[in-house]
């Protein structure tokens, strides 16, 4: 897919990641059961733009970006997080945060890239069914308070 389409899915993924109640909600569900932020993100947006995802198209989805969350994004990550709080590694962590960010905004591309068929719809699509597929929101109080926090 062209620049274009991955430009407009990430300016509307900061955008809506300014609200504070929804930005609470992804990292909290990044903590507790390693969402994968912009995954949920893509979901979302393209509810907004009324393409409704298939199970086999979710599944293709994961498949596509597994080796880049597994091998750049979740270790930058998890080595952030390890330098949180620790004032000899401050640098550090500023610049893991850097590389983290870069890390989503390429995941982005591969989403964008990830989807073959069109991606708008007729009709605005509910964010539970998009976001439903998504595996690490398999808790049900999880899936409901991040539709909650799209909805608002």
């Amino acid at each position: 897919m062209g620049s274009t389409l991955h430009d407009a899915f990430w300016s509307w993924a900061l955008d809506r990641y300014d609200g504070q109640t929804l930005r609470d909600c992804l990292l909290e569900l990044q903590e507790s059961v390693d969402l994968v932020v912009i995954e949920a993100m893509f979901a979302a947006w393209l509810a907004e733009r009324g393409r409704q995802l298939s199970m086999d198209e979710a599944k293709q989805i994961e498949r596509s970006i597994a080796p880049w969350v597994e091998n750049v994004l979740l270790p930058i990550r998890r080595q952030r997080v390890k330098w949180r709080g620790c004032e000899e590694s401050k640098v550090f962590g500023a610049e893991a945060l850097r590389l983290e960010l870069e890390a989503e905004k390429t995941l982005a591309k591969l989403l964008c890239n990830a989807l073959s068929s069109p991606f708008e719809g007729p009709a605005l699509v509910s964010y539970r069914s998009n976001l439903a597929l998504i595996r690490a929101l398999s808790s049900p109080v999880d899936l409901d308070r991040l539709v909650a926090a799209f909805e608002q």
